[in-house]
């Protein structure tokens, strides 16, 4: 199942958008002027399917529509509620509505309504605990806080949840899973994957973990880190890790390599026209390696062996050394790769 068509009504009270995807081209670009909705639509499309709720209640809309491939499609709708004789209170319903003409419906449950996560979180709110269980979250008001890292404002506890459930103890994020969405509409999410890349995309969030056993956090315990940096930190720990298991591995070959010689004796399946072909996708692969500065350039580049000077004997010994070299270079394919990619 893929999404076919994506679109809202009554965004902002103002615009009406419909935006269909290139199903065949698999790319589709969305381009307007600043303000007509671009990104609202994008979050709450991550919303629906990372059952990141809050953007629903935060954004203006009445109705927001995916429609998928096979005809199935799903609706989130918002109204008001004046039968309360207290303030008027949104009401957010997700219904899925099947080409069997069957219907599914579910109302989003507000936070504060008699649960046992919503008490459970609401007692943390006043005895302002919140932001010991979140670094870097400071309270700015009665109802408001800031994400200090990205400078994320925050005016809902649903806000918060939705953003940081993933950090939170074990309990809560149970409490608030509990009941939070039915089989259909999960069995339904399980199936299309959705990732929002972020404005704040080019920075991470370095926090020192070490720090979540104190009961108060201060803006030295959290920093902003380029993630072009973050990677090539990462890239270069996870070079160091395979050097390391390179160096291991050739070790461990090279003292056998005398005893597997002795033992294979002529036993060797290899012709000599495949041996060579062996010898040549090493000395490819070591290059590839070299270029990407996994490894030193050798002493003799033009290092060759020519059909003529494989004997029984000699073939005996470069069928082992093949074998060999293959379990070592192997180490670096992953890592190879990612290099490449990256430059």
């Amino acid at each position: 199942m893929r999404i076919k068509q994506v679109s809202v009504e009554g965004l902002f009270g103002i615009f009406n958008h419909v935006i269909p995807l290139k199903m065949d081209d698999r790319i589709t670009i969305v381009h307007g002027p600043n303000g007509f909705g671009k990104t609202a639509m994008l979050k709450m499309l991550n919303g629906l399917f990372n059952s990141q709720y809050s953007v629903f209640r935060n954004i203006p809309f009445s109705k927001f529509t995916i429609l998928f491939d096979d005809s199935n499609k799903i609706e989130v709708i918002k109204t008001i509620d004046s039968s309360s004789k207290s303030k008027q209170r949104e009401l957010i319903k997700i219904e899925l509505e099947k080409n069997d003409s069957n219907r599914e419906s579910h109302l989003l449950k507000e936070i504060g309504k008699s649960s046992e996560a919503d008490w459970y979180l609401n007692d943390m709110v006043r005895a302002n605990n919140l932001q010991d269980l979140i670094p870097g979250l400071e309270r700015i008001g009665s109802r408001n806080w800031i994400y200090q890292p990205t400078g994320e404002p925050f005016i809902s506890i649903e806000e918060i949840l939705d953003r940081f459930e993933d950090i939170l103890p074990t309990k809560i994020q149970q409490l608030i899973k509990r009941s939070k969405e039915p089989e259909w509409l999960a069995e339904i999410k399980n199936g299309i994957h959705i990732r929002l890349i972020e404005s704040q995309r080019l920075l991470n969030v370095n926090i020192d973990i070490s720090s979540r056993s104190s009961r108060t956090y201060t803006g030295s315990q959290y920093s902003m880190l380029p993630t072009v940096s973050a990677y090539s930190e990462e890239l270069a720990t996870l070079i160091q890790i395979k050097l390391a298991e390179y160096a291991t591995t050739s070790q461990s070959l090279d003292r056998t390599f005398p005893v597997r010689v002795l033992q294979q004796g002529s036993a060797h399946e290899l012709t000599d026209e495949q041996l060579l072909n062996r010898l040549e996708e090493l000395e490819k692969t070591r290059s590839r390696l070299i270029e990407v500065g996994l490894l030193d350039k050798g002493e003799n580049e033009n290092f060759q062996i020519h059909p003529q000077d494989v004997d029984e004997k000699t073939k005996n010994v470069l069928s082992v050394y093949v074998d060999d070299v293959e379990k070592k270079l192997s180490v670096f394919n992953e890592i190879a790769s990612k290099i490449e990619l990256l430059r």
